[in-house]
């Protein structure tokens, strides 16, 4: 072979060795070809390099991907605790569903009442009249709670047939907003119900009987009579409560700033004392005309005034009542004076009171009721009420006039799940009764009349 032919393979060789990154040097230094084990070996190396090559831009890949991911969950995690509070809670509680930040700074709890009432009439008068039928006393929706922890509200409405709302008509009930000043102070403004007569401001679906008495339909005018103003309310200790409100006058619920004619009152003011000899003002047990669930003794006092003046004429209602309600869960008793004295300027313009032309006037009433608790879910109860009218203003009837009216109640509570889940049976003698009284299932008339009422009630 000539020296010729022998420069094409060490040609070879040179491309190959610069290919694989071998030395020219090195190449030219041996004799003779790589063997087939050598280029292997070599092609093995760089296959390595490549899967190397690889796996680190995978890896960078998986590392981006991770990184992005925990990107978009730490924003996530930091937009949802904007919009926790700092914290979210819910649960139940005292009888309420409650939602709200763990600091207790901000709450929401929605309220539900529906009374579903079956009411049957007996009138001895006209050879003796009967009607009977369901009805939908209350069907009541409604929020409350707290904001920036100072801060409460409540807002409510009732289409139901016993405070008001009539029949498929919602009624706007309390609306109102609340700031507590101080320790001992607070202050509230807007619609709420008038702080006079206990009776009322313990809740429509707290009562022992179906419905509250004859005597607070009579003197007030309705089962449950709101007002329009602003109240500072004065909580020194557990033991004493006062409130003293600027108000539209009693019975103004839903009215606008105008006065008597064209409104239905100048001004009203109004206060109400408290005072518990035993036990605290801020007890459930004052919350309620029942001891079911009660588990401390307590003796409470309460006494209020409110002076209503529309036009010429000034109405005045005021009251003294007692509540004592049993540590062991079973007594609970409760009595009320309940005075209206009207100086009547011709024409009262106030919801619920009859007007006699340059006559004064003084109604009042008393009532006395009690419940018994035979085990955590029967409980008896009685109720009896008197209501006198001054002549000047007897009430007219169905068939005549009358100045005064008894009504004595009895009747049996159910509680399956205390106030929540309660069924109401009770059978009511009444004398006499002026218009105006069919909320509670009591019809006009001037003789008696006897009427049972059964009501199912859920409440949230």
């Amino acid at each position: 072979m000539t020296k010729r032919y022998l420069t094409i393979p060490a040609v070879v060789a040179g491309a190959l060795a610069s290919t694989l990154g071998l030395g020219a040097a090195s190449v030219f230094a041996q004799d003779t070809q790589p063997t087939t084990a050598e280029l292997m070996k070599q092609i093995e190396s760089l296959q390595a390099k490549v899967q190397n090559m690889e796996t680190q831009q995978q890896t960078m890949s998986t590392k981006a991907v991770d990184d992005t991911v925990a990107r978009v969950l730490q924003d996530a995690d930091r937009r949802s605790q904007l919009m926790q509070m700092e914290g979210f809670t819910a649960g139940w509680s005292n009888g309420r569903f409650m939602l709200g930040s763990t600091d207790g700074a901000f709450t929401f709890m929605p309220s539900l009442l529906l009374q579903v009432r079956s009411v049957s009439n007996y009138d001895s008068a006209n050879d003796g009249n009967s009607s009977s039928g369901f009805e939908i006393a209350r069907a009541r929706l409604g929020f409350d709670g707290k904001i920036f922890r100072d801060w409460q509200y409540m807002i409510r409405w009732d289409s139901g047939q016993s405070d008001g709302g009539g029949a498929g008509s919602a009624n706007l009930e309390d609306a109102w907003i609340q700031h507590s000043l101080s320790d001992q102070f607070s202050i509230r403004t807007g619609q709420f119900v008038d702080p006079v007569f206990h009776e009322q401001l313990v809740d429509s679906g707290m009562q022992l009987a179906v419905d509250r008495s004859l005597l607070n339909s009579i003197i007030t005018g309705a089962s449950l009579t709101y007002t329009e103003g602003v109240a500072l309310n004065w909580n020194p200790d557990t033991r004493m409560d006062a409130v003293v409100a600027y108000t539209n006058g009693a019975n103004s619920q839903n009215t606008n700033f105008q006065d008597f004619p064209v409104g239905k009152a100048n001004f009203g003011l109004v206060g109400r004392f408290e005072f518990a000899f035993m036990g605290t003002v801020n007890s459930p047990n004052y919350n309620q005309f029942t001891s079911m669930g009660d588990k401390d003794e307590s003796l409470i006092m309460g006494a209020a005034v409110d002076w209503t003046q529309a036009g010429d004429t000034n109405l005045v209602d005021h009251t003294i009542d007692i509540q004592w309600n049993a540590a062991d869960g079973k007594w609970a008793l409760y009595g009320a004076f309940v005075g209206q004295w009207i100086n009547n300027g011709g024409g009262s313009g106030i919801t619920g009171v009859t007007a006699v032309t340059d006559n004064d006037s003084y109604n009042y009433g008393l009532l006395v009721q009690a419940g018994y608790m035979l085990d955590q879910n029967w409980e008896l109860f009685g109720r009896y009420d008197y209501t006198k009218l001054d002549d000047a203003i007897a009430v007219g009837t169905a068939a005549g006039t009358a100045d005064t009216f008894n009504e004595a109640t009895f009747g049996v509570n159910y509680y399956f799940h205390g106030h929540n889940a309660k069924w109401t049976a009770d059978v009511s003698w009444v004398d006499n009764a002026p218009q105006g009284t069919t909320q509670i299932g009591v019809v006009s008339s001037d003789d008696n009349q006897f009427i049972f009422r059964t009501q199912l009630q859920l409440m949230l």
